[in-house]
């Protein structure tokens, strides 16, 4: 009797091929890291001011938006495994010739290219833990997942600041596309098969709004699924969690030298500790998301954020934002596990492509809008009216999340 291929069967957080998609998870995203103090001082190497950066950094985001339409389909054809190999190549191509660059244009599009497979990457991934991992799992599945992005994000700056004092600004960018480059036979042996079986998935939610899904992947698909109110709130908070993000990037660091008088060389320390705090509780995120449900943490979560970003726009002392930045770091790791697994609860065989694509793309499209938005309040009205706004945002995900079915295997209905 010939074996079942293990990538057949559901993923547990101890099997090696789990273990694997963490391991690249943890080496692209420190790659990534690498190039985020690198490439701001690469690009004025052509003559180019903050606008100039800015326009580097937009490509990338753009790229990464439009390639989310795509995902979906793409998946459909192709499968987790071709996606995310495919997309990883072009990201470790793209950033060496992008390193190579010898003018800004070619800089700008080599880059902006990377945001293509950025998006198959991450789409290829996400789907592949969607439909390989056991429901009573998925919480801490995608707190893991979670947290190796996050540190990733954590030391990867820190290398990328070494290799660029030792060497050059392009430095990073070379090593990023090797390292992405190394991770293509490695994707291609964890994921082992190219589409997740629908065998894995028939222990998914039945919700009682749950409709017949359609043969294929398709924007009525994405239609459908928006009938769920755990999809839509978990779109929502995903939408929510990099604009909240974004609008840290976008209005701390100024914030943090001219409101404060902090030191410039000090301006990273807010996002560290951020950063840390998250890293910290990502894992009992998921944890509670899989044993006391998705809405457990994500609720008071939500309102543990507003709070806070309304607070963050009246401080003024240094501490104060420490303590802050602290605070929301910790918030949004309790954010994180709980509106993956909520996708991965409602989608089916047919619809976990579409489902996935459009998680992925209200994310890019948090962190894309984000930042025009606040930095628009905070130049033209105030910093507070800003992260007023943000406040706002974050008090209608919580509605969303509070009228949310519950879709964890144990306590839905």
């Amino acid at each position: 009797m010939r074996a079942r291929h293990p990538a057949a069967e559901p993923m547990t957080l101890r099997s090696a091929r789990f273990r694997a998609i963490i391991g690249m998870s943890l080496l692209v995203m420190t790659g990534f890291g690498l190039i985020v103090p690198a490439l701001p001082q690469f690009a004025t190497t052509f003559d180019v001011g903050e606008a100039g950066v800015g326009a580097v950094i937009t490509a990338f985001a753009v790229t990464r938006l439009v390639g989310d339409l795509f995902t979906g389909r793409l998946l459909g054809r192709f499968g987790e495994r071709s996606v995310t190999a495919i997309g990883v190549a072009i990201v470790g191509v793209s950033s060496l010739a992008a390193g190579a660059a010898q003018s800004f244009t070619q800089l700008v599009v080599l880059r902006g290219l990377g945001g293509f497979g950025s998006a198959m990457f991450l789409a290829g991934l996400t789907a592949t833990l969607v439909g390989g991992v056991a429901p009573e799992a998925r919480g801490r599945a995608m707190g893991t997942f979670q947290a190796a992005f996050g540190l990733g994000f954590l030391v990867g700056p820190a290398l990328g600041g070494v290799i660029v004092a030792v060497s050059s600004p392009n430095m990073p960018l070379y090593v990023y596309g090797i390292v992405c480059l190394a991770c293509v036979p490695l994707s291609l042996r964890a994921l082992g098969i190219d589409r997740v079986p629908a065998s894995v998935l028939s222990e998914r939610v039945e919700l009682e709004e749950t409709v017949a899904p359609p043969p294929s992947a398709t924007l009525r698909g994405s239609a459908r699924l928006l009938r769920h109110s755990a999809f839509r709130a978990a779109i929502a908070t995903g939408t929510l969690t990099f604009v909240v993000v974004s609008a840290e990037q976008t209005l701390i660091p100024g914030m943090w030298t001219d409101r404060l008088g902090a030191s410039e060389a000090t301006s990273g320390v807010p996002f560290a500790v951020t950063a840390l705090a998250s890293l910290l509780v990502v894992w009992h995120a998921g944890s509670l998301s899989d044993r006391r449900g998705r809405r457990f943490a994500l609720i008071p979560g939500l309102g543990v954020t507003a709070v806070a970003v309304v607070a963050l726009g009246g401080a003024t002392s240094v501490a104060a934002v420490v303590v802050l930045m602290a605070i929301l770091g910790a918030a949004g790791g309790y954010l994180r596990p709980g509106p993956s697994a909520m996708v991965a609860d409602v989608a089916t065989d047919e619809t976990r492509a579409m489902a996935v694509a459009g998680y992925r793309l209200a994310n890019d499209v948090g962190s894309l809008v984000g930042p025009v938005l606040v930095g628009t309040l905070a130049e033209y009205v105030s910093f507070q009216s800003a992260f007023l706004l943000v406040a706002a945002l974050t008090v209608v995900a919580l509605a969303m999340a509070v009228r949310a079915e519950e879709t964890a295997p144990a306590l839905a209905s």
